[in-house]
């Protein structure tokens, strides 16, 4: 049951009993699949957090997070370090533990007093709907195939699914793209409550960066690499992806990233599309940068890599000196830019080509 502290709204509340006493624990339920990457929660989960800290100081945080594999919870957790209150982040139906808690909390002889409860106002959307405008609002502009590629939703029933938001005053055709949809103020309000954020609060980072490529086929096949992704591999699963996603303590930003499970391990799908307006010896540099990066990113929570570059045969002749003496737990793919959903298997420790 949703409550109240200030302008701050949580999923829940409970006062947990453990040896020492009773805590004072709000729960903030978090989805990973609801189109934002886990890097951006860390500012205004920090900044609803101050909040609490005013006016409930004996609180303590435990962040669920409802995810159908380990990374985005660890990554969750590494973005909240530093937060001022006690906090735990686990896996939804976990139970929590006294050590899962980043620094012990507050504890008392009896149950802390429940905090108001915050009325929850329907809005008889579907998941599905809600799933569309939480992709819209981050990506700012899309198509309706972009759309659906970045929610998991069917490609044949997106444009269905945006002329209902449309006609209930959600989404609109955008201004200057033709075939491109924008979310209007009620679908945006809509998409920050759906992910716990209250009104008024600055939320930047939800947005996709290098916003000035939205219309250009290289930000089209970046969005449309969740899709491509299980278009090519069928037994591969695909939980989420996003487009231009920016990582902290991260010196490159890729052009697309995925999340999910190949060959029964958990991975990272790390995209950079083009290159073709590079020097050799630049595509070379840079390649080695980004495999660098991309591997600091999966290693430090203990995922596969698959590092896939779609351009030209140059481009990737260019790229293939930078991929040397590869790991056993990363493998590189060389796909063609102009082939959408055609890749060539993945091969643990190789680089493979279309």
């Amino acid at each position: 049951m949703t409550v109240r502290v200030c302008n701050a709204t949580f999923s829940d509340w409970v006062s947990l009993q453990f040896d020492d006493g009773w805590t004072d624990t709000f729960i903030i339920r978090i989805s990973a699949l609801a189109c934002l990457p886990p890097f951006v929660y860390e500012d205004p989960l920090k900044r609803i957090v101050s909040y609490l800290v005013r006016k409930r100081r004996s609180a303590s945080i435990w962040v669920q997070v409802d995810a159908p594999g380990q990374w985005y919870a660890l990554e969750l957790r590494s973005a909240l370090e530093g937060l001022r209150l006690p906090y735990a982040v686990t896996r939804t139906g976990a139970q929590l533990k006294w050590v899962d808690f980043d620094k012990p909390p507050w504890v008392d002889y009896c149950p802390s007093k429940r905090p108001p409860v915050a009325p929850e106002k329907p809005h008889g959307l579907s998941p599905e709907a809600v799933l569309c405008l939480q992709a819209l609002v981050r990506m700012k502009e899309g198509e309706a195939d972009e759309i659906a590629s970045l929610t998991g939703l069917p490609r044949d029933g997106m444009k269905s699914l945006l002329a209902k938001l449309e006609k209930a005053g959600y989404v609109a055709h955008s201004d200057s793209l033709e075939a491109y949809w924008k979310c209007k103020r009620k679908g945006k309000s809509l998409a920050l409550r759906s992910w716990g954020i209250p009104p008024n609060f600055e939320f930047k980072r939800k947005e996709e960066s290098n916003q000035w490529l939205i219309g250009t086929t290289h930000n089209h096949r970046s969005r449309l690499w969740p899709h491509s992704l299980r278009s090519a591999w069928p037994q591969a699963e695909i939980w989420t992806g996003w487009c231009e996603v920016s990582i902290p303590e991260t010196s490159v930003l890729p052009d697309a990233l995925a999340w999910g499970r190949l060959q029964g391990y958990e991975t990272l799908f790390w995209l950079e599309v083009g290159d073709t307006h590079k020097s050799k010896v630049e595509i070379e540099t840079t390649t080695v940068t980004r495999l660098q990066e991309a591997l600091k990113l999966c290693r430090r929570t203990e995922m596969r890599l698959v590092y896939t570059q779609l351009s030209t045969n140059w481009v990737h002749e260019a790229a293939r000196w930078a991929c040397v003496n590869l790991d056993s737990d990363m493998a590189v793919v060389m796909g063609d830019q102009r082939k959408e959903g055609k890749l060539p298997l993945v091969e643990w420790g190789k680089i493979t080509s279309a």
